[in-house]
This record gives C-alpha cells, structure tokens and sequence, in this order.
C-alpha cells in the first residue's frame, strides 16, 4: 500500500483496525458512479477531470452503507471549495447508486475555514475537527483519536439504524456530538450529561470512569426508557440516552418485554443471557462515550455498548474472524 502522506496512512490504517476488510485507499480513481444497467462516469464541470484520492470504509453490508473519506493534508485552514467539492462526489454517488448509500467525512487537521460549516451542514457531511464552537488547533494524534471514535460510532449507529442519518444536517450533527468535547479538552459534564447517584451532582465523563473501572459486573437491567450495569460494591450506571447517572443507587424500572441486543461487528442478535454470561465477573477496563450509546472495555478483550433498551458486544481481539462471539 502506498500513501501520499502520513495522515492517509495512520486513517487507513484506524479504519482498517476498526472496519477489518472493506476497507480500501485509491489515489486518482476516476470517479464512477452505479447503475442499474451500466457504469457510467459522473460528470463535473471544470478542471481538473474528477479523479479523487477517496479512503472508502464498508460500515454496513444489508443495505450496503459505505463512509467516503477525504484526507487533507494541508498548510492551512481547508476552504468552503474543498469541502464543496467532496459534497458534489458524495451527492452525485448516492444520486446514481444502485443499492448503495453513502455518507461523506472530510478529515482536515490544519482545521476549516469559514464557510465550511455552511456547506458541510447543508450537504450532511461530517468534518474533523470540529468547526461550531471554539475553532482551536488540535495535534495530528488529537485528530487521529477524533477519526477513530466517528469511525466506531458510525459503525455501531448504521448497524443499529440508519435511514435518519441520510437527510441533511444529521450526519454532520452526529460526526460533530462525536468530537465536541475535544473542543479545549472541556469536560462533558458542563453539558449536564454526567450525574452522581444518588444526590444527583453534576459530574463528568472522567469521574464517572473512576468510578466504575476495574469493577466486576455483576447484572445488565433494560427498563423503559433506561439500561443498567450493576456492579460490585453497588455501584449502578444507569444510561438513559442523554444522561448517565452513577454512584450508590437502585436499579428501577418498569422492565421490557423485548431487550435488543447485537454481537459481533456485523450486530448479529442475540439475547440478554447471551450478553450477561459473557460479561458477568469481568472488570471494566475502558469506557467511551458515543452519545447514542455508552461503550466500556470488559476485561481488555470486549466492548460493551449500553443503548436505551438493549446492548451490543463486540470482541476487541485480533484477527477478527477467530474471536466471534
């Protein structure tokens, strides 16, 4: 594999570790589009010819759903016209696909500039960094650990739902909730989202993990509205889709009838026994937040993911085709 640059490579390779296969980097690809009968190639006004450095990622197979990614590697902030341009690739791939549904990202760590946000908001791309709020300067790691979680998150969102996520802006809010918080390092508590149980204190995203890390989960509750870990020295995370409450507190509820829970990356069903015995006795070893749902590492070899209503389960052993759970 070859790379233009050190950004290219350090995203294929977080897409790949993430992704496994289905991920792929082309340079100058000359840009085709789907059809039903034939392949055709998507006409754009002006030069250059539309030949693209395109780093494509399947996050879906059933419907097909791939993320289009852009990588630039610039000395400056990246202009209204480049984000313009991935818009008119993403639109015009969707517009003629024959099956599959595409949703665009540029990742530009030198930043965006004004106008940016217009385009990239009215055309549903997602941008990192991010550009609401405070526009500083982050580090290439900073922007790399940013790219990894949107690639999880998008992951585990478009397995579990996806068809909100095509109409403008909602992919560009979501790529933008996944990495706010990078914005000057701000606590997410500020957004009153972390809460101690059972005063109810504002908290954070960094208390809460130690409050939790290295602790035995014991139980796994789904009531209306609310999912549950119940771990030992009864300690209860609770997780209601916006708010996470922790601490000393009793797990409460009127429990479901139906949990939804997934494994695997491909989110295969399965039951809530399923996902208990696995975890059941294992510390937390890792936690991270996705908005739509919580994930925390279990005993440095899973990933479990709270939702409303269910959980997922993911092996975070390699290769990926030995682990299946």
């Amino acid at each position: 594999m070859k790379y233009k640059n050190e950004l290219e490579r350090r995203a294929f390779e977080i897409a790949q570790r993430v992704l496994g296969q289905g991920v792929t980097l082309e340079h100058n690809k000359r840009l085709t589009i789907e059809s039903g009968l034939f392949s055709e190639v998507a006409s754009f006004k002006g030069p250059p010819a539309k030949e693209i450095d395109v780093l494509a990622a399947e996050v879906r197979t059933d419907p097909r759903v791939s993320l289009l990614v852009s990588c630039k590697e610039l000395d400056r902030r990246a202009s209204p016209g480049q984000v313009q341009e991935w818009a008119a690739v993403v639109q015009a791939m969707n517009r003629y696909s024959a099956g599959t549904r595409f949703l665009g990202l540029v990742v530009a760590p030198s930043g965006f500039s004004d106008g940016c946000e217009a385009w990239a908001s009215s055309h549903n791309l997602g941008l990192v960094p991010p550009l609401k709020g405070r526009r500083l300067l982050f580090s290439s790691d900073t922007v790399m650990r940013m790219f990894e979680r949107v690639v999880r998150a998008t992951r585990t969102r478009v397995l579990l739902r996806f068809n909100d996520l095509e109409t403008a802006p909602s992919f560009f809010d979501f790529v933008y909730r996944m990495v706010e918080d990078f914005e000057g390092h701000q606590e997410a508590g500020a957004d009153g989202r972390f809460f101690t149980s059972p005063h109810g204190w504002l908290s954070s995203f960094s208390e809460m993990y130690a409050a939790v890390a290295g602790k035995r989960i014991q139980n796994l509750v789904a009531v209306t509205g609310a999912s549950f870990i119940q771990l030992e020295g009864n300690t209860v995370l609770r997780f209601d889709g916006t708010r996470i409450d922790f601490g000393n507190a009793e797990i409460s509820g009127t429990s479901l009838n139906e949990v939804i829970c997934r494994k695997n990356l491909p989110m295969e069903p399965c039951t809530l026994q399923f996902v208990k015995e696995a975890v059941a006795g294992r510390p937390i070893t890792s936690a991270a937040d996705f908005g739509d749902y919580v994930e925390f590492g279990v005993d440095g070899c899973l990933n479990l993911g709270v939702h409303v209503g269910g959980f997922h389960l993911v092996s975070t052993e390699n290769p990926v085709s030995e682990h299946q759970l």
